[in-house]
This record gives C-alpha cells, sequence and structure tokens, in this order.
C-alpha cells in the first residue's frame, strides 16, 4: 500500500491546473511471488521465541473449544480496528484438519484467526496483506503468535534463527487471507501484549492528557484514504491546513478518514470535528465513533457549520482500538460542491451531556466498517502442511478518473472538472 509524502505529490502534480491533490492515500497492489517478507522484519524476527502448540488428534466435536478463546477475541477486535484493509476476520470452527482427518484444527481450540484481505487482479494484495502479516512477526513475542500463513509463505517464532520463514505447501494459497494462531498462554490472555500498552502499528500516536486535547490532520494518529485525486489540502482551517474531499451517493466510501484515539485515562468526552465553513457543505456527512469496544455510526449536517461541531459525548476506555472516523459517501443525493472537511478533532472530558451546537444524530448501520464474523472458513486448508526448508496511482497527478486511468492532456482535465460540476449527483463525482 502506498502513502505518498506531500513534498512527493506537490512535485507530481506542479505542472497541473487542478488544486493541490494530498498524497495521504493507500492504493492497491499485488506483485509476482509469493509474501516476501523484508530484511529488517526477519530480523526482528528472528529474535522471536514462542513455543509452538497444535491442537492434538481429531475426536469429534467433543474435543472442541466451543468459541475464540480471549486472548483470540481481543486481538482479533484490537487488528480489525488497526488495520482499516481487513475486510473481516474469522476465527472459532470446530472441524479436523482440511486433508488430514486425524488431526484436529487450531481453528477448534479457539486460538486460530483467518484475516480477510481484498484480492487485487484475483492475487493476493501485498501492499494491503503485508503490512498486517509483518507487523504480527515483529510483535509476535510480545502478543505470542505462534504462526503466520500468508500467501504461499509461513513464518513460525518457533523455528531456528535464519530458517523461520518456508514456502507453505497446503491446498489453499492463502492469498485472500491471513491464518494467524496464538499461543495457549496468548489465548489465556497471558502475555504482555494484553497488559502493557498497545502502540498503532507504524504509527508514534500520541496519548491525549486526562482532560482530552486536539488531534490535527498532520499528527500522526490521523491517516486518510483512498486515491489522492479526491484529497485536496488548504493553508487553512484549523492549526492553519486541512484536508477536504466531496461527498458522492454510494453505499460504500471511497475516502476516508480516521483519527486514532489514545486517551490518558478512561471517561466521558465530548468529540467536535473542526469544519472550516468554505469546505463544510454536504448535509448528510457520516461518521463513527468507536469507543470501548462499541461502533457509533453518526450522520452530521455540514451545512453552513463553522468552528467546532459536536459529534456527542463517549465513554472511552483507551483500549487503543479507539477512533474517529469519515466517509465520503452518500446515502442522499449530494448537489453541488458537497464538501467534507477532514481536519482537526477534539476531545474534551466532561460529566455533562449536553450538546455545544450542531451535532450528529445516530443513524442504523456502520458504514465501512466490515462485520467481524465467527468461524473460520471450513472450505480453507489453514493448518501447517510445511514442505522443508496495476498500480492504481497519481498518474503524474494531474486528472485521475474514477477509475484510475490518465486523460493525459490539459483539455480533457478541464473538461473532466466542467462536466464533473454538472453531474456530482447519483454516482458520478468530480474530483
Amino acid at each position: 500500500m502506498r502513502r505518498l509524502t506531500l513534498l512527493a505529490l506537490l512535485a507530481l502534480i506542479s505542472a497541473c491546473a487542478a488544486p493541490t491533490d494530498v498524497g495521504v492515500s493507500q492504493e492497491k497492489l499485488s506483485h509476482p511471488g509469493p509474501w516476501d517478507i523484508p530484511a529488517d522484519t526477519l530480523a526482528i524476527g528472528d529474535t522471536q521465541d514462542v513455543d509452538y502448540t497444535g491442537a492434538g488428534p481429531w475426536v469429534g466435536s467433543s474435543g472442541c473449544g466451543g468459541s475464540l478463546l480471549g486472548g483470540t477475541a481481543e486481538l482479533r477486535d484490537w487488528l480489525g480496528a488497526a488495520f482499516p484493509q481487513i475486510t473481516h476476520i474469522g476465527g472459532y470452527s470446530c472441524r479436523h484438519i482440511n486433508g488430514d482427518s486425524s488431526r484436529m484444527s487450531v481453528h477448534a481450540t479457539g486460538r486460530a484467526m483467518d484475516i480477510f484481505i481484498p484480492l487485487h487482479s484475483g492475487d493476493a494484495d501485498n501492499d494491503l496483506g503485508d503490512p498486517v502479516a509483518n507487523w504480527l512477526i515483529e510483535h509476535s513475542e510480545e502478543i505470542g503468535i505462534q504462526l503466520v500463513i500468508w500467501d504461499r509463505w509461513t513464518w513460525g517464532p518457533h523455528r531456528t534463527p535464519g530458517e523461520k520463514e518456508r514456502a507453505y505447501g497446503g491446498a489453499h494459497p492463502h492469498h485472500d487471507h491471513l491464518h494467524v494462531e496464538l499461543s495457549t498462554e496468548a489465548a489465556a490472555l497471558g502475555t504482555p501484549w494484553f497488559s502493557g500498552p498497545r502502540t498503532l502499528p507504524g504509527r508514534d500516536c500520541e496519548t491525549l492528557p486526562a482532560d482530552g486535547g486536539v488531534l490535527e490532520e498532520t499528527s500522526d494518529c490521523f491517516a486518510a484514504y483512498g486515491p489522492a485525486t479526491y484529497w485536496r489540502s488548504e493553508a487553512t482551517g484549523h492549526g492553519g491546513s486541512m484536508l477536504w474531499t466531496n461527498a458522492f451517493e454510494s453505499d460504500e466510501p471511497s475516502n476516508w478518514a480516521r483519527w486514532h484515539v489514545h486517551v490518558g485515562e478512561p471517561g466521558e468526552y465530548r468529540v467536535e470535528i473542526y469544519a472550516e465553513a468554505a469546505r463544510s457543505a454536504h448535509r448528510a456527512a457520516r461518521y463513527t465513533v468507536r469507543h470501548a469496544s462499541v461502533d457509533e455510526p453518526l450522520e452530521l449536517d455540514l451545512s453552513g457549520a463553522g468552528g467546532w461541531v459536536e459529534l456527542g459525548v463517549f465513554h472511552f476506555s483507551g483500549d487503543g482500538a479507539e477512533h474517529v472516523s469519515v466517509y465520503d459517501h452518500s446515502r442522499v443525493p449530494v448537489g453541488a460542491d458537497p464538501h467534507i472537511p477532514a481536519d482537526a478533532v477534539r476531545l474534551t472530558r466532561t460529566d455533562r451531556v449536553e450538546a455545544m451546537g450542531p451535532r450528529a444524530t445516530p443513524v442504523e448501520a456502520v458504514f465501512y466498517e466490515a462485520p467481524r464474523i465467527e468461524g473460520g472458513d471450513p472450505r480453507l486448508d489453514d493448518d501447517p502442511m510445511l514442505p522443508p526448508g496495476r498500480d492504481e496511482g497519481l498518474s503524474g497527478g494531474c486528472a485521475v478518473s474514477r477509475d484510475g486511468s490518465d486523460p493525459g492532456a490539459l483539455f480533457l482535465l478541464m473538461l473532466g472538472l466542467w462536466l464533473g460540476r454538472r453531474l456530482a449527483t447519483r454516482g458520478v463525482r468530480a474530483p
């Protein structure tokens, strides 16, 4: 997954007449061959040591555990919140190993999960899946990860240093999901990860003071996703900078952003977003506040909004998986210039619940967040049968169409912008 820096992006678009595109994006990409573990990740992995415990012989359903164990369930929920590219996570399944009816699957013990990643042109999407797999390697001993299978490759901390990775020889290539197993200690919540502070993958996200604070879009707690063509940056807004995009009528988001929230002390916090009046116009902007393992989907009328706008008051537990997210898809026709800001988020510790101005209202569905399902897919061969030993980028930074193609000419750029302003309705979206 490519995350272009703003400096690199500005260089790319310096010859274009369009507004500045923002280079905080996630683009899908696959590469030939299996999971290629980076050398620095392998070096960290060689320092990790976790004993491998199998599931034992298959004795029928009487030998199954009945559900996910506590550590597996807690890690599943945290990974789902920490890695937005995960579509869903399966877990418990009472069955034997596919291809070997004499051995029980680790899924049947409640110590394994299947982490599903979207395919890219039928292949494993390594830009989406590799960061998850690599992070699990680098934290395997702290968490208690005893095996990872992903994209025709495996890694196990119980193996000899320098020989911990191997090709995977099972029937299913594991190109659409990671198979992850926990040790017995981890599944019982007994490893350090379950009691210590949890750092978000790849970020040094700040912890807010007990009274709350402000999270800017420039902080390490913030990430923006989707085609960079549809993000804009301006030297205005809270703190002198902001991002914004346009809503479009759709059942699923294209561009969206997330502020990870680490509170210094559990409690009730008022959550507000900063709305620059000139870039806050959509009347049904979608937000989700995840707090204390609960997702609160909200809808906010931004028309005429300016300054701090309240989403509500929520209890934050400090569990390391909490966040505020905004999405660009709309359930109603969007009209002209349906701007949505992605600027600052403010949390204020409070014991009162009254609103402080325009406020979001609850809606029925959780948007974008994929369902967390119970049960490993019984068709998948997930246990260790181990033998030995179109980049959709910026196309130069000029106007990129909804399908990622590049018109390649200023005339088409201007024509597209003109048409976009007139077709900013049902299923058609201007950059």
